[in-house]
């Protein structure tokens, strides 16, 4: 495997796993083409998709060294386009499979809700596997939603509503479900924090970020 680019990275105490660079959307406020697929010293510009084996060898390789507090499914592109893949390799970890690594560590997925449109089919009971999803939502309405996620040609149709049933339905599958934000101009932050607070699941406010950085 070319060990010029990354697919586990270190942030915060925790691994996180770049499984893939592909995404229904390029969102305005992206950032992997700013900072040239680096994050913070990492290249996660993919050459080819990893298995899930590789992904898991990688993931055992890291506790090898260290311990992590949580394993985050989140790199350069969306995660649930691979959700099958995601499924194998939690599924190993909640079996015990993998060296020093705790069956019941916490798991995460940062996603832009859109999993059920890309698999066309409603996975969110699926997702009862995992301990927490934040989902980028970053505004309630629906035509600023389009301006700001700009989803590809293929995904556009549904794409808001299917976001905003994804939120819905993941939390009762999810122990923690968190609305995400980031704190983009004209948009209303308060009324995506109302909407996480009428539903009951978590908000986050997320800085945008422009100037590369290392750290």
């Amino acid at each position: 495997m070319n060990k010029q680019y990354s697919i586990v990275y270190e942030y915060k105490g925790a691994l996180y796993l770049n499984i893939t660079n592909r995404c229904p959307n390029l969102c305005v406020f992206c950032i992997k083409l700013k900072w040239n697929m680096n994050y913070r010293g990492y290249n996660l510009k993919i050459d080819n998709e990893p298995s899930s084996d590789e992904v898991v060898k990688e993931i055992v390789k890291k506790f090898e060294e260290r311990y992590y507090n949580e394993i985050v499914f989140c790199g350069y592109g969306e995660p649930l386009m691979r959700w099958d893949v995601v499924k194998k390799i939690i599924s190993e970890i909640r079996k015990g499979m993998l060296n020093k690594v705790t069956n019941d560590i916490r798991i995460r997925i940062n996603t832009n809700g859109m999993g059920n449109l890309i698999c066309r089919r409603d996975i969110t009971e699926e997702l009862c596997i995992v301990d927490s999803i934040y989902i980028s939502l970053n505004t309630v309405d629906k035509i600023k939603w389009y301006e700001i996620m700009r989803p590809f040609e293929q995904f556009k149709e549904g794409a808001f509503e299917s976001v905003i049933e994804f939120i819905k339905n993941a939390k009762k599958s999810v122990k923690e479900v968190v609305v995400t934000a980031v704190d983009l101009k004209g948009v209303d932050i308060k009324a995506v924090e109302k909407f996480a607070n009428e539903l009951n699941v978590g908000f986050k406010l997320r800085p945008y970020l422009d100037e590369y950085e290392e750290t």
